[in-house]
């Protein structure tokens, strides 16, 4: 009998088995891809596939969610539409977007550089489809007469769309626009740049207003690296040759984790210091720029979620300071600026209003390091460094502004 009993449930274990085990292997191959992901189960995403809530007919303006894209095959069967209009989506796995008419940069030998004379209109998308701290963005010339499917979608999910300009030497626009003599060279990356915020908001826009006996030039590109950056400079110094006064150089914390020349505190603080003595420029000002992860991190570090571990880069920080003091530049760690947030708004979600996403500044985040240069001398002069600000029962987070001068 035992054995008749054996022999009947033979079958079934055979299909446990054809089926269980390649379905374990799979689920282990992608975890193994895609660990770092939120979303790391095969039968998570069939499920949440299978239960998936349908998109709302139309907005609601009483219902927030009706505002949002919940479904992939929302943006999928408009990625036609938007190709031939040459949009771009950022912070989003569509490849077929990322055309030459879409992008905001070009090569430019080994130099990565911003377009001369582009007119766009920028936004980012509702959606946690991917990472709900760097939300999907689009970008579109701002010219371009959009199918009427395309125009409804952004006017139903962009947030706050914006003009991002350059000039012909394809420098971000800064306003209001001067011809003073002096000048300051904003550098960096897309923060320095001012990525999805007006022109009249970015960095360079915001010292202008305050500081009108200068000339403010926001030589920022997105995606940059180090190199690229200095690079920027090196061209920017021959154009404004002998009338540089200041440089204040946003360095990126992302900078440390992509690495190449230039990348590192040591290599880079020694370049700047070449820089401005080849120059003869008055002031170097170094404002580091940790993600949200890194500034707000019990708010932000998830479980599961992609920057859960992300690097804290403290070492980096505090050799950055070190650096800056030998070499008498400036310098501010925006981890100071958020920490006086959260002690302003007696939250520990204030400082979340300083970004647009995880890296980039919001105009408020703009204008909190407008303040901050402002303490250490007029906007944008350098002289000295932001001083800390203590945050009751928080950790010391060794930023690089805890050390000042003597």
């Amino acid at each position: 009998m035992a054995t008749a009993r054996s022999r009947a449930w033979f079958p079934v274990v055979i299909v446990l088995a054809a089926t269980v085990v390649p379905w374990l292997l799979a689920e282990g191959i992608h975890i193994l891809v895609k660990g770092s992901q939120a979303e790391t189960s095969l039968a998570y995403s069939f499920l949440s596939g299978v239960g998936r809530k349908a998109a709302a007919d139309q907005a609601d303006p009483h219902d927030p969610a009706s505002q949002m894209i919940v479904n992939v095959d929302d943006i999928e069967k408009l990625l036609p539409a938007m190709k031939a209009a040459g949009m771009g989506l950022g912070n989003s796995p569509f490849s077929e977007l990322k055309t030459e008419e879409a992008s905001v940069n070009t090569e430019k030998g080994e130099c990565l550089e911003q377009k001369p004379n582009i007119r766009k209109k920028v936004g980012y998308l509702r959606t946690n489809l991917f990472n709900p701290f760097d939300q999907m963005s689009f970008f579109v010339d701002a010219d371009r007469k959009l199918p009427a499917d395309l125009e409804a979608f952004i006017e139903r999910y962009a947030f706050r769309v914006v003009s991002h300009s350059t000039n012909e030497h394809g420098e971000r626009t800064t306003l209001p626009a001067t011809d003073a003599a002096s000048v300051v060279l904003v550098a960096g990356d897309s923060v320095a740049n001012g990525l999805a915020i007006d022109d009249g908001e970015t960095l360079s826009s915001q010292l202008q207003t305050r500081d009108p006996d200068r000339r403010y030039v926001n030589l920022g590109i997105a995606r940059a690296r180090a190199s690229d950056i200095t690079c920027a400079l090196e061209r920017a110094a021959k154009r404004y040759h002998g009338a540089i006064d200041e440089v204040i150089y946003v360095l990126c914390e992302n900078d440390f984790e992509q690495g190449g020349k230039y990348s590192q505190p040591t290599e880079l603080t020694a370049w700047l210091d070449d820089f401005r003595k080849r120059e003869n420029i008055a002031h170097v000002t170094i404002i580091v720029q940790p993600l949200i992860y890194n500034t707000v991190p019990e708010v932000t570090r998830l479980r599961g979620h992609s920057h859960y571990d992300w690097p804290t880069f403290l070492e980096e920080r505090t050799r950055v300071a070190e650096l800056a003091r030998e070499k008498s530049f400036g310098v501010i760690d925006f981890a100071d600026v958020t920490a006086a947030e959260r002690v302003r708004g007696e939250s520990q979600f204030a400082p979340l209003a300083l970004y647009v996403d995880h890296a980039h500044w919001s105009p408020v985040g703009v204008a909190r390091v407008v303040a901050a240069l402002s303490e250490i001398g007029k906007p944008g002069t350098g002289t000295g460094f932001a001083k800390p600000v203590p945050v009751p029962g928080f950790p010391d987070r060794g930023s690089a502004a805890a050390a000042e001068a003597p």
